[in-house]
C-alpha cells in the first residue's frame, strides 16, 4: 500500500500533534523497512529529515496534496490530524485528536474553524484516533462510530529525579479554559502552611487573564510561577525534577505529558474528566478527582505534596499501569485499520 503523508505538522513547534504525527510516521517507516507499506512524506519546506517531496505552500491541503497523490498512484492520504482535503480522488484519512469544542463548547473559544474541519472529516470511512475516550466520544456525539483507536501512551522517557531541596509540583498545560488553571492556582492558594512552589509551564491563551487575576489573589504570588518557551534541555529538566505531577484539566483527548510523568513514576493528581478520567480511573483513591471542586482539588494537592503512602501508591500504579508507546504496534494497527 502506498501512503502519501501531509508532513507539515513536523515542522513546526513542540506539540502534542507533532509528537504523536512522529510516532505514527517511526512505526510507519519500519514497517516501510520490512516491505509492508511505502511511505511518501510531503512538506512545505526541504530541511525536516523526513521530507520526501515539497509542494507549494498555497493551496497545500486542499489541491496540491491530492494532486500529488493522484499522479503518484497513491493508495491512501494519510493527515495525521483532525483534517482532510475538501475533495479528494484518493482516500483520505485523518487522526483525531481532541473533540471536547464540540463536546463541551462552553470550555472552548474562537473553535469555529476546528469545529467545522472535524465534522466534515469526521465523514471519512477511515478514521482513527489518539485515544478509545475519543474513539467512544466520536461514536457517541455521532460524528463517526468507525473511528479506531490507537494504543498511545508515554511519548517522552523522563529520567525522574525529583529536586529535594526545593520542591515543586508541575502542570504542563496552555493557558485555555478546558485546562481549569485558575482553579488550580485558588486551591494552590489554601496550602500556604507548606513549603513549596506550583510552577504551570504552557503557552499563553484564552485563559491567562484569569490566571493572572488568581495568582494576584494569593497571598504569596511568588510561589506559583508560570513558564512558557523553555528550551528541549530546559523543559526536561523542569519535568526530571518536580516533586509531583497535577493535571486539573476538564477536558483531554489523551494528555501527554500525564502520561509522560506517569510512565516515570511520578506521583501525580488529575482531573476524572474525560480521557485522564478513562486512563487512571483504577489509580489509588485521591489521584483522578473531581476537579472542579476547589477544596477537593486542593486536599489532593497537599497530599501529593505531604503524603508518603499517597505518593507510593500513585508511583506504583503509574509505573504498573502506563509504558512507552510501541510506535510499531501503532504503525500496524493504523496499516490494518485502514485496508
Amino acid at each position: 500500500m502506498k501512503l502519501l503523508m501531509d508532513g507539515r505538522v513536523l515542522e513546526g513547534g513542540s506539540s502534542g500533534v507533532r509528537d504523536v504525527a512522529s510516532g505514527l510516521l517511526q512505526g510507519l517507516r519500519s514497517l516501510q523497512q520490512q516491505g509492508r507499506v511505502d511511505v511518501t512524506v510531503a512538506t512545505v519546506g526541504t530541511t525536516h529529515a523526513e521530507s520526501d517531496v515539497q509542494l507549494p505552500s498555497r493551496f497545500f491541503m486542499h489541491a496540491w496534496l491530492p494532486l500529488t497523490a493522484l499522479r503518484g498512484r497513491f493508495d491512501r492520504i494519510v493527515v495525521p490530524r483532525q483534517t482532510i482535503p475538501v475533495l479528494s480522488p484518493v482516500q483520505s484519512v485523518p487522526v483525531f485528536h481532541d473533540v471536547g469544542f464540540i463536546d463541551e463548547p462552553t470550555l472552548y473559544r474562537d473553535a469555529a474553524k476546528i469545529t467545522a474541519t472535524t465534522r466534515y472529516a469526521s465523514r471519512a470511512r477511515r478514521a482513527l484516533a489518539v485515544s478509545a475516550y475519543t474513539a467512544d466520544r466520536m461514536a457517541q456525539l455521532g460524528l463517526n462510530d468507525r473511528v479506531t483507536p490507537l494504543p498511545i501512551e508515554a511519548v517522552h522517557d523522563i529520567e525522574w529525579r525529583p529536586e529535594r531541596h526545593d520542591p515543586y509540583l508541575l502542570c504542563i498545560a496552555a493557558q485555555e479554559p478546558h485546562k481549569n488553571l485558575p482553579k488550580l492556582v485558588d486551591a494552590w492558594g489554601t496550602l500556604d502552611d507548606l513549603d513549596a512552589r506550583l510552577i504551570i509551564c504552557g503557552r499563553p491563551g484564552n485563559d491567562s487573564d484569569a490566571l493572572d487575576r488568581a495568582r494576584s489573589r494569593l497571598r504569596r504570588p511568588a510561589s506559583v510561577e508560570i513558564a512558557s518557551g523553555l528550551s528541549a534541555a530546559a523543559y526536561a529538566a523542569l519535568l526530571a525534577g518536580a516533586h509531583g505531577y497535577v493535571q486539573p484539566s476538564l477536558y483531554e483527548g489523551l494528555c501527554i505529558p500525564a502520561m509522560d510523568m506517569a510512565a516515570a513514576g511520578v506521583p501525580m493528581v488529575v482531573g476524572n474528566h474525560s480521557n485522564l478520567g478513562a486512563r487512571f480511573s483504577g489509580a489509588p483513591d485521591g489521584q483522578a478527582i473531581d476537579a472542579t471542586d476547589v477544596d477537593v482539588l486542593a486536599a489532593a494537592l497537599r497530599a501529593l505534596l505531604t503524603d508518603e503512602r499517597f505518593r507510593q501508591e500513585s508511583m506504583s500504579y503509574n509505573r504498573e499501569n502506563v509504558h512507552m508507546t510501541d510506535w510499531l504496534r501503532v504503525g500496524e494497527i493504523f496499516l490494518e485499520a485502514i485496508v
